[in-house]
Formats: structure tokens, C-alpha cells, sequence
């Protein structure tokens, strides 16, 4: 008796350490595109992005770091996005004006860094890996 008990606890051990920690799996992707460029009224270029929680979890807050560049290759200017609360499957649109810059201008909007995709605890996964970018604009749109 005192063995199958044993035997029974050793083989509940196994399976719980061979089962993958839930809390810590991201799943899917974020789904980026740049959908739209229109100019503004003082000469800027408004641009509208899409972002898609492909995760299996609502993100509090996503974080863009990106570049634009001009017509010369040459980096423009940095520029910071931040998405609110987006839950899991849902979609957000923000758009943001780049005041002075005509849209025909940029040549090109780089991503170079995502923040806050996972929670704080979550130490193991780096954002950027999570995209998944789409573009309908003339600029090019990447990382």
C-alpha cells in the first residue's frame, strides 16, 4: 500500500513538472500594419496604424519605438506610440501626425523596439519576435 501510494505521488510529480507553465506562454501575434498615410492641413503626414492582440492575453500597454526616415535613407525623426489596454483578439487604431513632414517625404517607418507586450513577470520573451507586420502604404514598414 505504502509503495503505490509512493508510486502514484512520484508519477503526479512527473506530470506536473512536465506540464508547461500556462502563465508564462505568450501564443499568437501581435499584428502591426500600416494602413493609411494622408496629408494633413499644415503639411504633415497623418499615419494610421493597426494593432491586433493575437496573444492568448490582453495587453495593457503596447509601446512603439520607431524611426522615420527620408527620402535619403537618412533617420528623420524617433517617435513613440503608445497603445492602451488592448484585450486578447481584439484590434486598436491610433493615428499620429507627423507635423512638417509631407507623407511623399518619408521613405521609410522602422520599428526598432516593442514594449510592454507581456507582462512584467513574464521574463522570457522578447516583444519584437511577437510581430506580425503588414503594410498598405508607400512607405516601407519593418524592423
Amino acid at each position: 500500500m505504502q509503495k503505490t501510494v509512493r508510486t502514484a505521488v512520484l508519477i503526479l510529480l512527473g506530470v506536473a513538472l512536465a506540464s508547461p507553465v500556462h502563465a508564462q506562454e505568450t501564443g499568437g501575434k501581435i499584428g502591426l500594419e500600416l494602413n493609411h498615410t494622408q496629408p494633413t492641413a499644415d503639411g504633415g503626414c497623418r499615419l494610421s496604424i493597426i494593432a491586433t492582440n493575437g496573444l492568448e492575453r490582453p495587453m495593457n500597454q503596447l509601446g512603439l519605438e520607431m524611426v522615420a526616415f527620408n527620402k535619403d535613407g537618412l533617420v528623420d525623426q524617433f517617435l513613440r506610440l503608445d497603445f492602451t489596454r488592448i484585450s486578447a483578439g481584439k484590434t486598436k487604431v491610433l493615428q499620429f501626425d507627423l507635423a512638417g513632414k509631407a507623407c511623399d517625404s518619408l521613405s521609410r517607418l522602422h520599428i526598432n523596439d516593442v514594449l510592454n507586450c507581456v507582462p512584467s513577470a513574464i521574463t522570457d520573451v522578447y516583444c519584437p519576435d511577437l510581430l506580425d507586420l503588414k503594410n498598405r502604404t508607400e512607405i516601407e514598414f519593418g524592423d
